[in-house]
């Protein structure tokens, strides 16, 4: 058996050849929008996309931003290796984080329209110290998440071709950094849709060819009944049914792993950017449609790829036939990988490459823009050069694109020569970063909250969610603690609810003992647009009164579809399937297979197509000065033809006459 599924060409090609056709693309698009919309790069545009981005562009950038190598590889893996329960909880896990993040969304485009960066509001509130105390959280949250993006993609391209690591984590973010240096924000959101729809295509293809026209499998029928033998000839490690949500392993990792990635939602100045961005009343429904249609693609990916990996062990159209997957092989997601190769033969696994490297790069962009902004604005414009002009902001801007672009790879390559896995970084992640969750949401929500609460409650719960992590490690792995056993689904979750609540409550506690009185309108009057803006762009930073009373509404509405997805969707859904010991039955298996394709079918022809019905009059003034344009050079040619036709009659006769 070859060692890999597919040869070094296609790593380096994807990264080299597709990622400079996506950096020319996106210079190319970026200068038509400049010539013929008038969207000149300013520092507004570039950091900020001039905060009128509409909500189908908002939800596809969602989706693509949440969209990590971890959503597509690690929802497959959780399928291999503990059947529908797997994708399913990863995905409604994601989908909580996404939609508990408007509330924030819509309290920044309603107190503080005008901020460039959510690190300027603490900044604002809580003076030097809090600012720093942030930005420490919010760059360590910048960081982690980039390294874990490249650390996944650069694992999922070496795991499949054999491309050396430290290659992929230098060369998979070269195009982007050259895009997002021309295009900036805007830039970053047209190319979070073609990304997106990539991918929906792919899953679409592949969902459809393993439960529809696949002849190893070719229905849900055929995937239950090789499921069913597969709990026989591989039995789950747990000793219970793929088709149960009867795992305690899997409920306490995906508990544990919600926890923890609220961090990277709510901590990471990539999602602040999208709402800082997008145009007021365009915020809750870009996130909530956002989070609804991302809910899908790990659900499905993981139901088809995932279990297909499953369903073919005993197949030798599997890659690994005869054997099971290799621990190294499930931690690097090769479960999609080899499950869409088993179906579509190695363009099937291209196909998986491809995706991954779409999750990758878009990610990616969304990174370095935000840690961008952190520069530019709260450490520069903040603390070395506050008059700073539009182009020295631009300037740094730029210089911060470059420079962090490179540190990412470096960091994604000594994680990898450490050992560390995409799961690893994701789970260590929560437990020293959750605290910014409490902390950024009751800033900008409860005006007690005290500056030395903000500082000591952020340091108190980072502090006890890794003794607590430690001890519990200590506790449940027999007092052995190294890199593998702090893996422990009980010590993870344990650390991460540690992390989370002790911080909230020294917020809590030390805000009502020496309270603050916070005045939010402050906000609406602290943060000012840069010298090279234009008269729209200094207006996006306004919220007017019908407005705010239009996202009050927008709240309440968030507030019950977030009661719904979290205490009906995380939390009781799983508890009663778990605590009944309810093994699917064939009719119930084909009934949660056809919603999963039906939500899929939704969920792509709205990310296909809504952003291009809302932009079809920009798209036809471009198309139409394009051609325009075209047809005055043809006029001018044909001109400048019958003017030399004309001199050279006029010679001709004189000739005749002479």
């Amino acid at each position: 058996m070859e060692d890999f599924i597919l040869g070094q060409g296609y790593g380096y090609g994807f990264a080299l050849g597709i990622g400079a056709g996506f950096a020319l693309l996106m210079v190319v698009i970026s200068n038509l929008l400049s010539r013929y919309m008038g969207e000149v790069q300013s520092s507004e545009r570039f950091s900020t996309a001039s905060r009128s981005v509409k909500s189908g562009l908002i939800a596809s950038s969602t989706v693509s931003a949440w969209c990590w190598p971890a959503t597509l590889l690690s929802s497959g893996a959780w399928g291999y290796s503990y059947g529908i329960s797997g994708p399913y909880l990863y995905a409604i896990g994601g989908a909580v984080q996404i939609t508990l993040f408007s509330f924030l969304a819509i309290q920044i485009k309603r107190n503080s329209p005008g901020c460039h960066t959510v690190a300027q509001l603490i900044s604002v509130r809580f003076g030097k110290e809090g600012h720093w105390c942030y930005l420490a959280y919010c760059i360590g949250t910048n960081i982690l998440v980039s390294s874990l993006l490249l650390l996944g993609g650069s694992q999922g391209f070496a795991s499949t071709t054999g491309m050396h690591v430290v290659a992929a984590s230098f060369l998979l973010p070269l195009g982007v950094i050259c895009y997002t240096l021309f295009g900036g924000l805007k830039a970053t959101f047209i190319s979070d849709w073609i990304h997106t729809v990539i991918i929906y295509v792919i899953m679409l293809v592949g969902c459809f060819m393993i439960y529809v026209g696949s002849p190893l499998i070719g229905s849900p029928v055929r995937m239950y009944e090789l499921l069913k033998e597969a709990d026989i000839a591989f039995p789950n490690t747990t000793g219970t049914s793929y088709l149960s949500f009867h795992d305690k392993d899997m409920l306490l990792l995906a508990f544990a792993v919600t926890l923890g990635g609220l961090c990277s939602v709510f901590g990471d100045p990539g999602y602040s950017q999208r709402a800082i961005a997008s145009d007021s009343q365009s915020v809750f429904s870009g996130y909530m449609v956002g989070g609804i249609c991302w809910f899908v693609i790990p659900w499905a990916l993981g139901s088809s790829a995932g279990l297909a990996c499953r369903a073919l062990l005993t197949n030798p159209a599997l890659f690994t036939y005869p054997n099971q997957l290799t621990d190294e092989q499930v931690n690097a997601g090769m479960p999609v990988i080899f499950g869409l190769a088993a179906v579509l033969g190695k363009s099937g696994a291209a196909a998986g490459l491809l995706m991954l490297f779409m999750s990758v790069t878009s990610a990616t962009s969304a990174e370095l823009i935000a840690f961008s902004s952190i520069c530019t604005y709260d450490i520069y414009q903040t603390y070395i050069n506050p008059s700073a002009s539009g182009k020295q902001l631009v300037r740094v801007a730029h210089a911060t694109v470059i420079g962090f672009g490179l540190f990412m790879a470096i960091i994604a390559v000594v994680f990898n020569y450490l050992g560390v896995t995409v799961g690893w970084l994701l789970s260590f992640m929560g437990i020293i970063l959750s605290p910014e969750v409490s902390a950024i949401t009751l800033a900008i929500f409860w005006k007690k909250m005290s500056k030395e609460s903000f500082i000591i409650g952020s340091v108190v719960g980072t502090l006890t969610g890794i003794a607590c992590w430690i001890g519990s490690t200590y506790a449940y792995a027999d007092g052995i603690i190294n890199k593998d056993t702090v893996m422990v689904n009980q010590a993870l979750l344990i650390g991460n609810i540690a992390s989370l609540a002790s911080a909230f409550v020294c917020y809590v506690v030390i805000s009502l003992i020496k309270p603050s009185s916070f005045d939010f309108k402050v906000f609406s009057t602290a943060f000012h647009a840069g010298d090279d803006a234009d008269q729209k762009e200094k207006d996006a930073m306004e919220t007017t009164e019908g407005v705010k009373d239009i996202l009050k509404t927008h709240a309440k509405w968030a507030g019950g579809i977030n009661i719904v997805a979290t205490l009906g969707g995380h939390i009781i859904i799983p508890v009663a399937y778990y605590a009944s010991n309810y093994i699917f039955s064939k009719t119930y298996f084909v009934l949660w297979i056809v919603i999963m394709l039906i939500w899929l079918l939704i969920s792509s022809a709205y990310i296909v197509f809504f952003p291009l019905w809302q932009g079809r009059h920009s798209i036809k003034r471009v198309l139409m000065s394009i051609l325009r344009k075209s047809k005055d050079v043809e006029d001018e040619n044909s001109s400048a033809h019958s003017s030399v036709e004309f001199v050279n009659i006029i010679v001709e006769n004189k000739n005749q006459v002479v």
